[in-house]
């Protein structure tokens, strides 16, 4: 067998193989695929698997050795590449030549290989930590959430507030105001405690009105892939209006809300600023490393791999396939919204892999014992069932290897500490 390995510049290079039939990687497979498939030949003149090997071979030998070259060309590959330790990130384009029977092999494979990078600047870095201070009032706000989320939906035929769920009718009009067929929209809900900017003409519009009203207005709408296309003219005819009554805060509240497991209003108070301690801890947390990531990308510059960018984003299509119930997904678009975040994190990851190689990060059975502690700790959850799925999760190994990676650079650093306050923006 021949092969030739040249640069197509960048990361891209090209594979040429040549194999003769009698090379052990074809020979060897294709006598196993006459042996299987003349186990079950059922061929006139012959009992079923006694077929003789060669009339296998005359009869049906361009179809079976047709169906064994995938899996030909992939063990050739796959062994040049580990003779050539070689760093494959994706292929691009696979080109096989037509064969007959007896003819050799020959194709031609484009790939692009993982840079190789030598991270800098990973060490003494300066870095700033947020420490939010968790304030009365902020749990307060929470509480208020609570409530809201417990509250009671009552009929009223107008709004004080914007505390509030209206059912309406909308209906498409044309230039001169006449109703376009087929296009209305019934019992359409809205929430006047949404901050959607395309809401707030009507918001404020409903805020006025009452129960019965009709009027015309221009409201933005969208396309199926949920993006802006433009105002049209409505007739809105406002069906029902209901305000969402909150309970107070009481000890039986707290009993309701907590499943029991508060008994006070003052232990649903301490609960939820624990709760809130421990959320804006992760935010601080994931805070720092936006920061570390967004400052080493700057300072390594490296080609990142196209096909690699390509399946990140595959798979991103694919997860809002899954999320969006059957409906429509327009690949194009989530392809070109988010190619410029699929590079960034592609690249961010292998530069994060360069740091955990050079530094020769490993993951111990003392790091998963830890990451269960407090985890268990902190989100009430059985230690030992914890324990054992990260042990058996090779993505949470991976996500804990990039946890000690920021460990270390956070480490070598020079932190300082920022006191901040929550602002609310956790909030959807």
């Amino acid at each position: 067998m021949d092969y030739k390995i040249t640069g197509l510049g960048g990361l891209k290079k090209q594979l040429e193989v040549t194999a003769m039939p009698e090379d052990t990687e074809v020979k060897d497979k294709f006598h196993s695929a006459y042996s299987e498939f003349q186990k079950n030949a059922a061929v006139p003149g012959f009992r079923k698997g006694k077929t003789p090997i060669e009339i296998v071979k005359k009869r049906y030998g361009e179809e079976i050795e047709s169906e064994s070259i995938p899996d030909i060309v992939n063990e050739i590959v796959k062994d040049i590449f580990e003779k050539e330790n070689m760093k494959v990130a994706g292929v691009v384009d696979y080109n096989f030549e037509t064969r007959k029977q007896g003819d050799p092999l020959h194709f031609f494979l484009t790939y692009e290989v993982v840079p190789m990078i030598e991270p800098q600047g990973y060490t003494g870095m300066k870095l700033e930590r947020a420490m939010y201070r968790i304030l009365p009032e902020t749990v307060d706000h929470e509480l208020l959430h609570i409530r809201e989320a417990n509250s009671e939906l009552q009929e009223t035929e107008s709004l004080a507030d914007d505390k509030a769920v209206v059912t309406m009718d909308l209906q498409v009009l044309d230039e001169q105001g006449v109703p376009l067929i087929g296009q209305r929209r019934e019992n359409y809900k809205i929430d006047l405690r949404s901050k959607a900017p395309e809401l707030s003409d009507v918001r404020e519009r409903l805020l006025k009105s009452k129960v019965g009203d009709e009027f015309n207005m221009e409201l933005e709408t969208f396309d199926k892939a949920g993006q802006p296309s433009g105002k049209k003219p409505f007739k809105v005819s406002v069906k029902k209006m209901q305000k969402l009554v909150m309970p107070e805060l009481t000890d039986e509240f707290a009993k309701k809300v907590s499943g029991g497991k508060m008994e006070s209003l003052e232990a649903l108070k301490k609960d939820v600023e624990r709760e809130l301690e421990h959320y804006y801890e992760d935010k601080a947390e994931e805070e720092l490393r936006d920061k570390i990531a967004a400052e080493l990308l700057k300072i390594n510059e490296f080609e990142v791999p196209e096909s690699m960018v390509e399946d990140y984003l595959t798979d991103l299509v694919e997860e809002l396939k899954k999320q969006s119930n059957n409906q429509e997904v327009d690949e194009h678009f989530v392809r070109e919204r988010y190619r410029e975040a699929a590079v960034r994190a592609v690249k961010w990851n292998l530069l994060a892999a360069a740091i955990i190689q050079k530094e020769n990060l490993k993951l111990d059975d003392s790091v998963l014992e830890k990451t269960a502690d407090d985890e268990a700790a902190k989100y009430r959850l059985d230690r030992s069932k914890l324990l054992d799925f990260y042990k058996n999760s090779s993505d949470v190994k991976n996500k804990l290897l990039f946890n000690e990676m920021f460990n270390f650079v956070v480490d070598k650093a020079e932190v300082t500490l920022a006191d901040k306050t929550p602002t609310h923006e956790h909030e959807d």
